[in-house]
C-alpha cells in the first residue's frame, strides 16, 4: 500500500480519518473539497457516541473536544415541559470506556484537518471533482483547479449528494427525501442559567425540539417538523431567511412549553436544510473508486450515528487496504463487513424519525405513558451498536 497514490474526494470527517491511517502507513494521499475553508466551520452540532469515540481516540488528542460539549445524557419532555423519561450515558464510561457526547462538527473537522496538516497533507479548498477517466491502470480526476492524474485509487468521501457515486454508478438510486427539515442555531442567552448535564428533547405539538447549554454557556438547539414537499434550492433558499424561519418555528411552538419559544427568539444564523438518507446501494465501489461515509450509505440525524459510521468505515477499510494488495478485493472485504450493519442502523434511525412526526393526541397519550419503560430497554438495544470493535474483525 505505501507504494499506492490516492485521491480521496470530500475532506468531511470520513474522507479525512481514513487520509490519516493511510498517511501513517506511508501511503501517498491527496484530499481535494468542493467546498472553501470557511464552509468547513458552518454547521451546527452532533451527537458522537462510544463506537465513534474510540476511533476518534487514535486519530487525535480527543481531550480538545472536551473544551465545549454537552454530555451525551437524553431527557425526554412532553410538549407541556414535564419529563417523561430519561436515557442517563454514565454507564457507558465503564462498559465501553467513554461516554456520549454532543460536540460541533467544526471542532472535529479542525483537529482531523490540524493532524492531516502535521502529517504533511493540507486540504486542498476550492477544488471541485468534475469528471474521472482511466489511463491505463491509472485513474484521472478532472476538477475545477486542473487535471489530477496518475492515481491507483480514488475514494469518494464526498457525502449523501456524491458527485463520485453519480459519476461511477450513473444507475444508482438518488437520496431518499425523509419529508423532514431541520433546523438549528447557536445562540449565547444572558443569564440563561448552568451547563447542561445532557440534552432536552421535546415531543412538541406540531414538531420535535431539542436543546442544551454547554459549558461554556452557549446553547445549542435543534427542531425537526414534516415538510411533505422535497424543496428545491430556491424554496430553501427563501425557506432560511432568518424572518421566515423564525416565524415558522414559532408558530410551529406556540402551543408547547414558553422555553423553545424564548431559545428561538433569541436566536440568529439559523440553519434549514431537508433531511435525506440514502436507499441501500447494491455496490459500494468498482475496481479502482470506492465510496465511504454519506456517500455509501447516508443516514438520517435521528440517531446521531453519521459521524460514527463514518469513522468505522475509514477504519475499517483501511485496514483491508493493508490487508490486501488487491484493491477491488479490499473493497469487496469493506462492502460485506459494513453493509448489514450500516443497514440494521439506518432502518433504526428511520423509526426514530417518525417517532418525530407530528403525533396525533392518542399517540401522544401512549407516548407519554409508555416511553419510560421502551428507553429502559435502549441500553441493550444499543449496546451492538457501541461495542463495535474494529480490531475484532475477522479481515
Amino acid at each position: 500500500m505505501e507504494k499506492k497514490r490516492i485521491l480521496i474526494v470530500g475532506s468531511g470527517i470520513a474522507g479525512t480519518a481514513l487520509a490519516i491511517k493511510l498517511i501513517e502507513k506511508g501511503v501517498d494521499v491527496k484530499i481535494i473539497e468542493a467546498r472553501n475553508k470557511a464552509e468547513m466551520d458552518e454547521g451546527l452540532f452532533l451527537g458522537m457516541s462510544p463506537n465513534g469515540l474510540n476511533i476518534l481516540s487514535k486519530l487525535i488528542d480527543i481531550s480538545k473536544i472536551y473544551k465545549e460539549y454537552v454530555p451525551g445524557k437524553l431527557r425526554f419532555y412532553n410538549a407541556r415541559g414535564l419529563q417523561i423519561a430519561e436515557l442517563n450515558t454514565a454507564y457507558q464510561e465503564n462498559t465501553y470506556g467513554i461516554a456520549s457526547i454532543q460536540v460541533k462538527r467544526s471542532a472535529i473537522n479542525s483537529l482531523l484537518q490540524e493532524k492531516l496538516n502535521s502529517l504533511g497533507c493540507p486540504i486542498q479548498y476550492d477544488c471541485r471533482l468534475n469528471t474521472l477517466s482511466y489511463s491505463g491502470s491509472k485513474i484521472n480526476a478532472e476538477t475545477s483547479k486542473g487535471k489530477l492524474i496518475g492515481y491507483d485509487l480514488i475514494i469518494g468521501a464526498d457525502g449523501i449528494h456524491s458527485l463520485c457515486r453519480r459519476l461511477v454508478f450513473p444507475e444508482a438510486p438518488k437520496p431518499n427525501y425523509t419529508k423532514m427539515l431541520s433546523t438549528g442555531s447557536i445562540v449565547k442567552i444572558p443569564d440563561w442559567g448552568a451547563a447542561s448535564d445532557g440534552v432536552e428533547m421535546t415531543f412538541g405539538r406540531q414538531a420535535f425540539f431539542g436543546c442544551s447549554t454547554t459549558n461554556t454557556g452557549e446553547t445549542w438547539w435543534f427542531n425537526n417538523y414534516d415538510w411533505e414537499t422535497e424543496p428545491t434550492r430556491m424554496v430553501l433558499d427563501e425557506l432560511t431567511t432568518q424572518e421566515n424561519i423564525k416565524k415558522e418555528l414559532l408558530e410551529l411552538h406556540k402551543k408547547d412549553h414558553s422555553k423553545i419559544n424564548k431559545i428561538i427568539a433569541a436566536s440568529s444564523n439559523l440553519f434549514a436544510y431537508p433531511i435525506y438518507d440514502m436507499p441501500l446501494l447494491e455496490k459500494w465501489h468498482t475496481d479502482k473508486v470506492c465510496l465511504i461515509g454519506d456517500a455509501a450509505h447516508a443516514i438520517s440525524p435521528h440517531t446521531g450515528q453519521g459521524a460514527s459510521l463514518a469513522l468505522e468505515d475509514s477504519a475499517v477499510l483501511a485496514r483491508c487496504l493493508f490487508k490486501y494488495s488487491d484493491p477491488e478485493r479490499a473493497f469487496s472485504c469493506f462492502q460485506q463487513l459494513r453493509s448489514d450493519r450500516v443497514a440494521k442502523i439506518i432502518a433504526q434511525a428511520r423509526k426514530v424519525g417518525k417517532a418525530k412526526s407530528k403525533p396525533n393526541p392518542v399517540a401522544g397519550f401512549f407516548r407519554d405513558i409508555l416511553l419510560k419503560y421502551f428507553i429502559g430497554m435502549e441500553k441493550k438495544k444499543m449496546h451492538w451498536i457501541y461495542e463495535y470493535d474494529i480490531e475484532k474483525l475477522d479481515i
